[in-house]
């Protein structure tokens, strides 16, 4: 008699899932790009014989994913979209994936460093005078007193992910504001909750500055230091230590 372990269970496959693999595939192999149009509801029932139900199913997922954008209205602007970007889906998935799996502190701390480091060298050896000043900009906007703790949290994670659009890395662009964002809220809190966040924002301020000095002159390797120390003090004192 054959054994129970040469029979492998048929896994059920619903008919909006076939629907959403198939635009995945037509994404992953370059038929659909970022800014075309899907085909309508009426073309994808037609095409692939399958329920408006489905195909609404289907599209409601890719659009939860942060893959199509849904427009209303009519002509060829209307319709489904594929976004130029998925990043606040990413944000979203990376936040609930930290919090099901138990990420420890540490693990995404060094996850961190580890791409920042590489962001800030990168980042010494193209950087252009336009890329400087928005740099300087950020800062002195961090600066303001008119600012508030989470204002300040959305300006210092700007300037983080600026330093990885400079250094080109457009993954690392996207990767950066996922983990960011991941923790944001915590972030913020901790900083709304000091009793003179105001004295320990310049602080940070300072850490900025040095970084975008390293940068300056590009100094990759000095700049990738004091990112990860930057980070990592960071982290020790104010995060874990709450």
């Amino acid at each position: 008699m054959t054994s129970d372990a040469a029979w492998e269970p048929v896994r059920r496959v619903r008919t909006h899932e076939q629907v959403l693999a198939q635009i995945q595939q037509k994404i992953l192999d370059g038929t659909l790009s970022a800014g075309e149009r899907l085909p309508s509801e009426r073309e994808l029932v037609n095409m692939l014989g399958v329920s408006r139900t489905s195909v609404r199913e289907a599209l409601r997922a890719l659009e939860a994913m942060g893959i199509v954008e849904s427009r209303t209205g009519s002509g060829q602007d209307a319709g489904s979209v594929i976004t130029a970007t998925s990043t606040p889906a990413m944000t979203n998935l990376l936040r609930l994936h930290i919090a099901l799996a138990r990420i420890s502190l540490s693990d995404l701390v060094d996850t961190r460093v580890e791409l920042e480091r590489s962001a800030a060298r990168g980042a010494a050896s193209v950087r252009t005078d336009d890329d400087l000043r928005h740099l300087v900009e950020l800062l002195d906007q961090m600066r303001s007193t008119d600012s508030d703790p989470y204002q300040f949290n959305t300006l210092d994670t700007e300037f983080h992910v600026s330093i990885a659009r400079i250094s080109g890395n457009a993954l690392a662009v996207d990767l950066m504001q996922a983990l960011r964002g991941a923790v944001e809220h915590e972030m913020a809190e901790t900083f709304a909750q000091l009793e003179d966040w105001r004295a320990a924002a310049d602080g940070l301020v300072d850490e900025h500055e040095a970084i975008y000095r390293a940068i300056e002159k590009g100094s990759g390797e000095l700049a990738a230091n004091l990112v990860a120390d930057h980070i990592t003090t960071f982290y020790r004192d104010r995060i874990a230590g709450r």
